[in-house]
């Protein structure tokens, strides 16, 4: 379906206007925040262009159901504008960028009466544009995103306090108990199951001597050739020594013997 140009005013007598694309929205798969023959696609849509002021404006064609932005056409485009605007001491907002607009109306003859309107007028009834431009725009832009409200900010602080405490405890009481955690480690504790050693010195000293009883008894021995050339001297050595002590007491012997026949 072809597009429908529309000027979009900011004051009743603007004479060149910035052009807004608006046609009836289709899509092949369904998507409950865009429901089919309800929904007007607009695009082209000014970065300064709010939600509040899409309402404002298509709320003569009929009651709004709501209005959802996106930097772009597709599916998942929306979910990508809001996604982490809303999380806690964030300054993130959307980014200051023409994007698209889905309008979702209650019935769908609201489509008929969007499509037949002439212009998109963002002024009221004494001539007062309804959106806020320029300075003005970027005044209230900081004193929103930057300026913190002391009474949100602690409160969103005990919060996150309180969700790190909590989750603290249970860390100590998996601890304890020995328990396995979500990335499948155990943590040893004084107590449970498995408590460890003491850190005494005695202890610690029994462990010492069994690591250096250990080290000698892992020693390899006779592994080399030198290793065993002089293991095999050693044994020669020893083996002489005894030979020459028995030698000395059979020579004892024979002389302590009483009886001498010859």
């Amino acid at each position: 379906p072809s597009y429908l140009v529309v000027p979009l005013r900011t004051t009743p007598d603007a004479k060149h206007c910035h052009s807004v694309y608006i046609r009836e929205h289709f899509i092949r798969l369904m998507d409950p925040n865009k429901p089919k023959g309800r929904t007007l696609f607009l695009l082209n849509v000014p970065p300064y262009v709010t939600e509040h002021a899409i309402k404002q404006v298509f709320s003569i064609a009929g009651s709004i159901e709501s209005v959802k932005f996106a930097a772009k056409p597709g599916k998942e485009e929306t979910a990508k504008w809001y996604e982490d605007i809303q999380a806690h001491f964030s300054n993130t907002r959307p980014t200051f960028v023409f994007k698209v607009a889905y309008v979702a109306f209650q019935n769908s003859s609201s489509i008929e009466k969007a499509l037949a309107m002439k212009s998109i007028d963002l002024f009221n009834d004494s001539g007062d544009c309804v959106i806020k431009t320029g300075m003005e725009l970027w005044h209230e832009e900081y004193d929103k995103n930057f300026l913190l409200d002391p009474e949100k900010t602690m409160a969103q602080i005990r919060k996150k306090i309180t969700g790190h405490d909590k989750k603290e405890r249970i860390a100590a009481k998996a601890a304890k108990n020995s328990d396995v955690d979500a990335d499948g480690w155990v943590t040893i504790g004084k107590d449970g199951r498995n408590a460890g050693f003491e850190q005494k010195e005695s202890v610690i000293g029994r462990l010492e001597k069994k690591f250096c009883v250990d080290k000698k008894t892992k020693e390899l021995k006779n592994f080399y050739t030198f290793q065993i050339r002089e293991s095999k001297m050693q044994i020669i050595t020893e083996m002489r020594k005894k030979f020459e002590e028995d030698k000395s007491k059979i020579e004892l012997l024979k002389h302590s013997r009483r009886f001498k026949p010859f």
